[in-house]
């Protein structure tokens, strides 16, 4: 927000760049006549991770241990319930810019239309949600639901940002419209995604049941995004102590088939067989709710003052927004 305001308001600088403000804030600056606010569609989503390892059980010196599952994050009727109940409309339109540039997340892999599933289909419906638990044997124990003693509780972290604040409360909300316990947990983005090895409140060491932030798909063949899916040999990509928490895989999830998908990959010639094994990779990941889009943000959320002629800006998922600066101009006021 301090970005956008030295720009907008004040006009102390030209360019506020990679921009997470809420639409009503971004829009009431803008209408002050000093600048607009742009934003470029792209491959980046804002998403919840799910821990198929324990957070809390410690084997050989780390919590979330590759060979400990989760007591019930690997139910799958808990993980698709948790998905019914994001309102990812509600998140993609009053916290972003809402549709073209940012709508509601779909898939993982996404903004590259030869890879772009049509097999997914995420919707909002607690009471489907509710059902699904029921169904599942969770029951309602005053507000929480319960299964052989084990209680739906759990804590979901991410950075300390106005937006994923608000994120995290909608979500907590409906969470525990279905029952599910929720302890909210934020961390300075310099902690959140510093990968010191001593560092256990980062992203890759992953110990707690959920987490939230963006990640995206950085060459328009996207294999070392998709990593983050992949076990590998023994297990080697998966975020570990054994690798300094250095492993693609912070999730712990592994599918045998995702990995012969993705290792396919690597002698693929034909575009359209690619472009299958990419769109069965992001099935895999979306149809077993291993993480759960949100929205589907912008590769470039912006603001520039009205002196520089955006004309000349070329925005791309590919490169940052400033990769031809030396072409930019200023108009005359």
């Amino acid at each position: 927000v301090s970005a956008a305001r030295a720009v907008l308001e004040t006009g102390d600088w030209n360019v506020a760049w990679n921009l997470q403000v809420e639409p009503n804030i971004i829009n009431d600056m803008v209408a002050k006549g000093n600048g607009k606010h742009y934003v470029i569609p792209g491959t980046s989503v804002e998403r919840i991770l799910v821990n198929f390892t324990d957070p809390n059980k410690e084997v050989d010196g780390q919590r979330s241990e590759v060979n400990t599952p989760h007591p019930f994050l690997t139910d799958p009727a808990v993980r698709n319930a948790l998905s019914l109940a994001c309102d990812r409309d509600t998140i993609a339109t009053q916290f972003y810019s809402g549709a073209p540039g940012e709508p509601p997340g779909r898939n993982i892999l996404t903004g590259i239309p030869a890879y772009e599933s049509p097999n997914t289909n995420l919707t909002f419906n607690l009471e489907q949600a509710n059902a699904m638990l029921d169904a599942a044997g969770w029951v309602l124990d005053g507000d929480v639901r319960k299964k052989d003693g084990m209680e739906l509780s759990v804590t979901y972290s991410t950075t300390i940002n106005a937006v994923r604040q608000k994120t995290q409360a909608v979500n907590k909300d409906n969470f525990q419209k279905i029952g599910v316990k929720v302890q909210l947990k934020q961390v300075d983005a310099g902690i959140f995604f510093d990968s010191a090895e001593g560092n256990d409140q980062n992203a890759a060491h992953f110990y707690n049941d959920l987490e939230m932030y963006t990640n995206n798909a950085s060459t328009p063949f996207p294999t070392a995004y998709m990593l983050s899916w992949y076990g590998g040999p023994d297990l080697s990509n998966i975020a570990q102590k054994s690798n300094q928490w250095r492993g693609n895989n912070t999730t712990r999830w592994h599918s045998d088939e995702y990995d012969k998908i993705f290792d396919s990959l690597a002698s693929e010639t034909d575009p359209e067989k690619a472009a299958s094994a990419f769109i069965q990779m992001n099935d895999l990941v979306v149809n077993n709710f291993v993480e759960l889009p949100l929205v589907q943000r912008s590769a470039e959320s912006y603001a520039m003052t009205n002196n520089i002629n955006n004309d000349m800006v070329v925005g791309s998922p590919w490169e940052t927004l400033y990769w031809n600066m030396a072409n930019w101009n200023e108009v005359a006021q």
